[in-house]
């Protein structure tokens, strides 16, 4: 897909972060943009933002983790606005994880399945059926993370397994339309290479109560980018960080080269999982991940 303008977008989790950056950026090279989320206030106050700027947006409330909700935003996406030419499964959860698997509690992996796995399993369930049958050149564009993807971190057992489970559903998904030779392709978005500046580390203002985190937990001292930079560096660790902006402009341009893998050059991460390929191949023992 060489050329946006024209083509209809629809972008889960953005109401902010990556999420809203993609949508902006998708706008000003003319596409018209669906921004969704479950923060209402917030998406609305996003969608705002950019028709200020003159841009071709629209907002709807819906919840990835409710296959009906998707259902419902796919349906009205279609009678309101047209064929769906770009999926962004965007949003995301990361649980405050300080437990060791045995310790952890069925809610806060259901809570990080719900959106984080059975999410993008909706958004496609939603939307790809229509995108087949309209024709048009189409993309689902499903974002995830080097952390399950490629390494594992042990610190985050639940956030990281959830982020295998949509690197696998995605590479399912694009060799499935590659062999039926269909109008949709697919890519895979890694943001970075550094952490990136979201407010996904204090997701937890968007659990719902029915799985609410166990209040017998250790409080979690990260809730913002800052705190996890201000926690780095005590330990003597600098950490760079990338702007959603730098995300989306990349995403963009890789869409465009109609890759799969939308994966920014990090020397560390891509050593680190050459040393875990390299114990697989030479049944060697696994490595602890180091991308510090």
């Amino acid at each position: 897909m060489k050329d946006f303008n024209g083509k209809l977008a629809v972008v889960t989790g953005g109401a902010s972060g990556v999420g809203f950056a993609i949508g902006e950026a998708l706008a000003k090279e003319g596409a018209k943009v669906i921004l969704t989320d479950v923060e209402q206030e917030s998406l609305e106050a996003s969608s705002a933002t950019l028709v200020e700027q003159s841009l071709e947006v629209s907002c709807k409330v819906a919840d990835v983790s409710d296959p009906s909700s998707m259902h419902e935003l796919a349906k009205w996406c279609k009678s309101e606005h047209g064929p769906v030419h770009l999926l962004f499964n965007n949003a995301g959860v990361a649980p405050a994880e300080l437990l060791p698997i045995w310790d952890t509690k069925p809610n806060d992996w259901q809570w990080a399945y719900g959106v984080n796995v059975m999410g993008v399993l909706h958004g496609i369930q939603a939307f790809v059926p229509d995108m087949l049958a309209h024709g048009e050149e189409a993309r689902v564009i499903n974002t995830c993370s080097g952390n399950g993807a490629f390494i594992n971190l042990p610190s985050t057992p639940i956030y990281t397994s959830s982020k295998a489970s949509v690197s696998s559903i995605t590479e399912v998904l694009k060799l499935q339309l590659d062999q039926a030779e269909a109008n949709v392709k697919v890519s895979i978005l890694f943001p970075g290479p550094h952490t990136v500046r979201t407010k996904l580390f204090s997701a937890e203002r968007n659990r719902p109560e029915e799985l609410a985190r166990d209040p017998d937990a250790p409080e979690h001292p990260i809730s913002s980018v800052e705190d996890m930079l201000e926690m780095m560096s005590s330990m003597g660790i600098e950490m760079e960080t990338t702007e959603p902006e730098e995300v989306a402009s990349f995403c963009l341009s890789q869409i465009k080269l109609g890759n799969y893998w939308i994966n920014p050059i990090s020397e560390k991460s891509e050593q680190a999982f050459k040393d875990r390929v390299d114990s697989i191949v030479n049944r060697t023992d696994l490595p602890n991940p180091n991308i510090f």
